[in-house]
């Protein structure tokens, strides 16, 4: 499988186990300030922007992959998401999926935009 195809089956187990957890997907593969958003939802009030990444090796930990340089770009189109849309006072999060053999792993709030 290729690297894009192996990707977009990442994204949607992702957003299938997000949806089992209660989220409502508001879209996927959002393009906003040069950045592709993986995942945009919403957990209960709070606005989620999720990087999925993912491993076919079982002792692999992908989260440990996003880079500060990707969690700044990631909050910046954050913020631009917010901006455009007028959301300003919601409460935003970070979180990473890690999909490793087809298993998913939610890390919430792996980052914020002060440590970004």
């Amino acid at each position: 499988m290729n690297k894009r195809a192996s990707g977009y089956n990442a994204e949607q187990l992702a957003a299938e186990y997000l949806k089992s957890e209660g989220f409502r997907i508001i879209c996927r593969n959002h393009r906003c300030a040069g950045v592709e958003i993986d995942i945009i939802a919403a957990d209960g009030k709070e606005l989620v922007f999720v990087e999925v990444k993912s491993s076919e090796y079982a002792a692999a930990h992908p989260a440990e992959q996003v880079t500060p340089w990707q969690m700044k770009r990631y909050v910046r189109a954050a913020r631009e998401y917010v901006a455009a849309r007028g959301l300003f006072g919601v409460n935003v999060r970070f979180d990473v999926a890690e999909v490793v053999g087809g298993d998913v792993r939610l890390i919430r709030g792996a980052f914020d935009a002060t440590t970004a």
